[in-house]
């Protein structure tokens, strides 16, 4: 049901070297018969509420003249302008009116501020109209955020699901006051594979929001009100991507995998990273690692990162690997036999081993945004010369695999440094979510490449 391939970056070793790295790719692909399935989806829409959504974004506001009653209120009508607010709610109209759902499909819409509220529990996408007054209900912001606060309403109404793709998708933006509890929660989703997509506008957490989608294996965007790299999400375009995402979670045929790993004295598990076709590293806080899902018709990939201790001139397992998974379609669960990860230890002071060219591809991307949060943190404690060197290896890799949006806007991030002594909010923002996001695929080998040791020495990892 799943074809898994584990390749490591290299076929040998040398002898008697400590902490050494060994990374290996995990490669999953359905087989056909599962790729051409088609898993319900159960989706909980987190909308920010809070007063700030009321800004206005996009054109002037002008006077209609006409005034009408709301909440209590008395408020003059107004017209030409559209708030975050505004265009959230247009996004969410155009997805149930999109036509890529079916009944199969479930919503629940939660909107949050300082509380949190489910104005419409999980409602088949078909049927339109009560959705639509649900998410007429959006129209009234006030107050402050608490994400944490939603997150754990979400998580009430999807965490006793099963065998079907759940995905959460939070926009937000502003700064929560709760980020302890938004964290905790973070790991109960992972633990229930409930992925969060996590959209974030103006005053927002990246730091949180990377966090959040890394751990439960979703995705995260920077949106702009004024677009000005190709990475970032322009607020405009808002509608096309909620609905992508909406496509994208359909074709998540292989649901809830997870993974042991079980290793011999002197070897550590250091981390774990998803590599194609989006980026999330998990954490290895327990013995089972949630690594969310596989994509019908691609590849998925992650990268384990494993450290070594001095070892003899020998061939030795080092590790065993179980996975098991879930396939919604089918309404059971799919594991795959434990696998051993064997590595030869080759004596020898003039060692030299060929690297696969597949896998340092991917070890390079990964590498790429550990770079940019490192650059980032550089330049706000002022060590300017650091920050460029950082952001300079990293372009370099990004023109290295082809990443064409990302060199570009790495460039300008630079050039942005030189003139400013800094990396602007907006600018760290769109880079360190940007790294994060669609991966190049790699099928062919690396010019140039940037060696193991050169990668430690800029990154300090």
């Amino acid at each position: 049901m799943l074809n898994v391939t584990i390749t490591p970056h290299r076929e040998f070793l040398p002898a008697e070297n400590a902490e050494q790295k060994l990374f290996i790719m995990l490669k999953m692909r359905p087989t056909k018969q599962v790729a051409n399935s088609r898993p319900s989806t159960t989706f909980v829409l987190l909308i920010d509420t809070s007063g700030s959504m009321d800004e206005v974004v996009i054109g002037e506001p002008q006077a209609t003249g006409r005034t009408y009653y709301d909440d209590g209120k008395e408020w003059m009508e107004v017209t030409g302008a559209k708030s975050k607010g505004d265009i959230v709610i247009e996004s969410l109209l155009a997805l149930i009116h999109s036509g890529k759902l079916s009944q199969s499909d479930r919503i629940a819409i939660v909107r949050f501020n300082e509380q949190a509220a489910s104005i419409i529990g999980l409602t088949s996408a078909t049927q339109v109209k009560h959705l639509e007054d649900a998410i007429a209900q959006l129209h009234h912001c006030s107050g402050g955020t608490r994400i944490g606060s939603g997150l754990r309403q979400a998580f009430h109404i999807l965490g006793e699901q099963q065998m079907t793709c759940l995905r959460t998708l939070l926009f937000t933006d502003g700064q929560t006051i709760d980020e302890d509890l938004c964290q905790e929660l973070a790991r109960e989703f992972a633990l229930k594979n409930i992925p969060i997509t996590a959209l974030g506008v103006g005053d927002f957490n990246e730091d949180l929001l990377n966090y959040l989608s890394d751990v439960t294996g979703g995705r995260s965007f920077h949106v702009v009100t004024d677009k000005t790299s190709d990475i970032a999400v322009s607020i405009t375009d808002l509608p096309n991507k909620i609905i992508e995402e909406f496509s994208l979670a359909q074709q998540d045929v292989i649901t809830n995998l997870a993974l042991d790993v079980k290793t011999v004295k002197g070897v550590k598990l250091t981390r774990i990273v998803r590599a194609y076709p989006s980026q999330a590293e998990f954490p290895l806080h327990q013995d089972t690692h949630p690594l969310g899902n596989a994509s019908a018709n691609d590849e998925t990939i992650f990268i384990l990162e494993f450290t070594i201790d001095s070892r003899p001139a020998s061939r030795i397992r080092i590790a065993q690997l179980g996975l098991t998974y879930d396939i919604p379609s089918q309404n059971k669960r799919g594991e795959l036999p434990i696998q051993n990860v064997i590595v030869q230890f080759v004596a020898g002071q003039n060692f030299a081993a060929q690297v696969d060219q597949e896998v340092m591809g991917y070890i390079q991307q990964c590498n790429i945004s550990q770079l940019i949060n490192e650059a980032a943190k550089a330049s706000e404690i002022g060590n300017f010369v650091r920050a460029e060197e950082l952001l300079e290896t990293a372009q370099r890799m990004t023109m290295r695999v082809g990443n064409e949006a990302m060199t570009k806007s790495l460039l300008s991030a630079q050039d942005e440094l030189r003139k400013t002594r800094k990396i602007s909010p907006d600018t760290r923002k769109t880079i360190k979510m940007g790294a994060k996001g669609k991966t190049i695929k790699m099928s062919t080998s690396l010019d140039d490449e940037i060696s193991e040791e050169q990668m430690r020495q800029v990154s300090g990892t």
